[in-house]
């Protein structure tokens, strides 16, 4: 590239033009002579076809009176131009009947005749189409036409029982084409060429070498020794001449003054032992004065010009902060370039510096060209300041953070929580017998309970010496559903007391302590740090907690675990108890058979009643109860399937469905289980569906694909339950061995009335449908709702109307019809 730059407007003038001059020449001729050539095509393809038509009425005639001699002259004369290869007549039994080779007459077609396709031989006669191909390799183009050979009698209706051959080059065309083209071309270059010299001629003469006499006299080393610069040059060039002479005078004048400023500048920045740093922000290359290398401990030769050399010099958690300062001052909103951080010097020890700096230059696009600064150790102010700021924040006994730092923390979690839609809780824990058992009120039981805090919380959580015994502790990042985070802060807390509960050993004796504690939950809307310190000192003493010595504000809040909590236990009990039964749902097809049931499981509280599975399985899922408890209803469904069997099944009934929740599923041994079940009972695993929803395929797709085709093995059939509701993908229905979706009864509930419903339950039916898959209804209420779906294509249907779920015992009275009809 600097060859290029070096190389005279006298080589390189002629040399662009000549080359702009071929390559436009080039272009011209070939679009020319491509658009030539397309015409010649057009011309001698209407030609061939005009032949094609003279012989398709000159041969019928004479065939058709059978005068077989005149019709070959009519070949041969066609065939006496000279670039008509072949002109024949085939016949419909692809015989050559006429030809202007007489060798290849009686001949069998695709032998004898070169190009010949006889495929073509029925579309050109039934369909009475003139068909032209072109052979870009040989440059030929050929014409099968449609000829009646055999005259039937005096019927109007012409039966084409033959078709003309012609075979036309167009080599010769072509090369006379391009013979005339470069005749042109080379015409009309040379007077091109004859008009470029002399124009080149111009602009050197009148250009190119004043400029070449100008720069030769501006290339000077010694500015103080004024060239003589020529003025007589035309137009600009003679302008621009002056005012190099002018530039010169007026450099020469101020060099002095510039020199005389420099020296000043220098005296100055040694005298205040500051680095000086001059950074050309486009090359990326920085001045680093001898001070600046002296402050980081290196010798000058040490450091090059790189800007590297400063920023990878940062420390990691200043880099940011030098990042933004700089572009603050980029784009305008600053004045000048600020920034204190930590830089690495030649000892691997980090140095505090204060870095000050503003933009001299800049680009016609508002960018930054040239930034200068200072950089100013400041390490002994900055240890000072960190030191008095620790001692304001620290409480000196526990040398935990005091209320100070526990506000401005408290006060950033609300807002950074409040951007991440995340809960956090605030836990405010009191030593009960501190403040009465005044031997112990010592700085070492305050240490000590300090330290077991520490150890016990997570990497993101705060622990803050409040007062006296009392310490708080933050816990961010919870949950973002309230209930969960007020789950999760419950039971952190409870670990929590249990390891304060262990006893502290002082002055060689064992003191063993209780605590009370409050929590509330935050961010809150308008309510800041204090009061939220507030709200958990007021819980942590609540005399009446559902937690024993554990308090949440929101009395809402700890009555939803209490009544969790408590819920959890019955389940338990539930299950020891045999109060668990099942209850099952028919399904039927659009013509009211039995096709299936689907398994519902039902509680019956010993004081309580009928609890509604909708309040007694979401807890169950959380807790893990799940897992006997979905184990209960499989093992059951297995038995009662196994009487029907015995009793004997209606003829179209194949389906017991039961729901699998994803905790159940993602068991190891759930696959071990089903087995086991299926050897105890001796049933047909066909007969088994296992429903499984769709939020379990998105966190464990892989492992979830592979245990249903391990059970589709055994037998199993499955169904995505409540389809349409959670993260349904066509790519998990193209790898899962499903065989049912269910849609869900939110889709049903307005199916009437809202036509965006309709729209959606038609997709889910067409989608299952062009799958294979069988698709059922749930929650069919009414007749109307029933008809809709049946129009639309749905087969199988669930729900009041159909049936409401019935109990073991008056289930097995349905088996025994044939049919189950729906209520009119």
């Amino acid at each position: 590239m600097n060859k290029l730059r070096q190389t005279s407007l006298i080589v390189l003038l002629p040399s662009v033009l000549f080359i702009v001059f071929i390559i436009l020449q080039g272009s011209v001729f070939l679009l020319d002579y491509d658009k030539k050539q397309h015409q010649l095509y057009i011309e001698s393809e209407q030609d061939i076809k005009g032949l094609a038509g003279q012989l398709q009425t000159s041969l019928s005639n004479s065939l058709m009176r059978l005068e077989k001699a005149r019709a070959q002259d009519f070949v041969s004369t066609a065939a006496l131009n000279e670039n008509v290869k072949t002109v024949a007549v085939v016949d419909n039994n692809q015989q050559v009947v006429l030809s202007n080779n007489f060798r290849e007459k009686y001949m069998f077609a695709k032998l004898q005749l070169e190009r010949y396709e006889g495929q073509l031989l029925d579309r050109v006669i039934n369909q009475n189409e003139i068909v032209v191909k072109y052979f870009k390799d040989s440059k030929e183009l050929v014409v099968y036409a449609p000829l009646q050979m055999i005259s039937k009698g005096n019927s109007l209706n012409r039966k084409f029982n033959g078709v003309i051959f012609i075979r036309y080059s167009l080599t010769s065309a072509y090369s006379e084409l391009m013979h005339d083209s470069l005749f042109m071309l080379i015409n009309f270059s040379l007077i091109l060429l004859v008009t470029m010299a002399l124009f080149v001629y111009f602009i050197n003469r009148s250009l190119v070498l004043p400029l070449k006499r100008l720069a030769q006299s501006v290339n000077i080393t010694d500015i103080t020794n004024q060239p003589k610069i020529q003025q007589s040059g035309l137009g600009e060039v003679g302008l621009l001449q002056r005012a190099f002479a002018n530039l010169i005078s007026d450099v020469s004048n101020n060099i002095n003054q510039l020199a005389a400023s420099e020296e000043r500048w220098l005296y100055a920045i040694n005298a205040a032992r500051d680095g000086v740093w001059d950074w050309d922000v486009a090359a990326g290359q920085v001045y680093y004065s001898n001070q600046w290398k002296e402050m980081l401990g290196y010798q000058q030769e040490s450091i090059s010009n790189d800007i590297l050399e400063w920023e990878s010099r940062i420390h990691l958690d200043d880099v940011f902060q030098v990042t933004d300062a700089l572009g603050s001052h980029f784009s305008g909103r600053t004045s000048f370039f600020e920034s204190t951080h930590r830089i690495k010097c030649n000892n691997e020890e980090y140095l505090w510096v204060l870095s000050r700096g503003q933009t001299v230059s800049w680009d016609t696009e508002g960018n930054p060209l040239r930034v200068i600064g200072t950089v100013t150790d400041v390490s002994s102010y900055k240890k000072s300041h960190e030191q008095a700021k620790t001692e304001a924040q620290l409480d000196k006994i526990t040398e935990l953070p005091n209320q100070v730092q526990l506000v401005s923390y408290i006060s950033k979690e609300i807002i950074r929580l409040q951007n991440k839609k995340l809960q956090g809780a605030l836990i405010t824990l009191d030593c009960e017998q501190f403040k009465l058992a005044g031997q112990y009120q010592s700085d070492e039981l305050l240490y000590l309970i300090a330290r077991r805090l520490e150890r016990n919380k997570l990497s993101p959580d705060f622990v803050c010496h409040k007062q006296d015994a009392v310490f708080v502790i933050v816990l961010p990042d919870l949950h973002v559903c309230q209930e969960q985070t007020a789950e999760l802060a419950l039971t952190f807390t409870k670990k929590l007391d249990v390891a304060l509960t262990a006893p502290f050993e002082i002055h060689n004796k064992e003191l063993t302590l209780s605590f009370v504690f409050g929590i509330t939950l935050f961010p809150v809307e308008d309510i800041q740090p204090d009061e939220l310190l507030e709200q958990s000192s007021k819980a942590m003493k609540t005399e009446n907690s559902q937690f024993g010595n554990i308090s949440f504000y929101s009395k809402n809040i700890g009555e939803k675990l209490h009544l969790k909590h408590s819920l959890r236990t019955k389940i338990q009990k539930g299950l020891e108890n045999e109060e668990f039964s099942l209850f099952f749902q028919q399904r039927v097809d659009t013509d009211g058979h039995l096709v299936g049931v689907e398994a519902l499981c039902h509680w019956q509280h010993g004081q309580q009643g009928w609890i509604d599975s909708t309040d007694f399985l979401p807890v169950a899922e959380e807790s893990g109860l799940i897992i006997p408890l979905g184990d209960w209803v499989i093992r059951h469904a297995f038995l009662e399937l196994q009487g029907w069997i015995k009793q004997g099944l209606p003829t179209y009934f194949k389906t017991l469905s039961m729901n699998v929740s994803p905790k159940q599923l993602l068991q190891q041994e759930f696959i071990a289980s089903l087995e086991k079940y299926l050897l105890e009972t001796g049933i047909d695993a066909n007969l088994i569906e296992l429903e499984i929803t769709e939020t379990v395929l998105v966190s464990h797709t892989e492992l979830v694909i592979n245990k249903l085709n391990e059970l589709r093995k055994l037998g199993f059939k499955f169904a995505i339950d409540d389809f349409g509701t959670g993260y349904s993908s066509f790519s998990y229905l193209s790898v899962l061995p499903v065989s049912t979706l269910k849609i869900d009864q939110s889709f049903i509930i307005n199916l009437l009335q809202q036509e965006n419903q309709q729209v959606i339950v038609s997709a889910i039916i067409n989608m299952g449908k062009s799958l294979n898959l069988d698709i059922v209804a749930e929650g069919i209420e009414n007749v109307d709702e029933l008809d809709f779906l049946i129009n639309k294509g749905c087969n199988q249907f669930q729900g009041a109307f159909i049936g409401e779920p019935l109990s073991a015992y008056d289930f097995q009275h349905i088996l025994l019809n044939e049919t189950v009809k729906p209520k009119s």
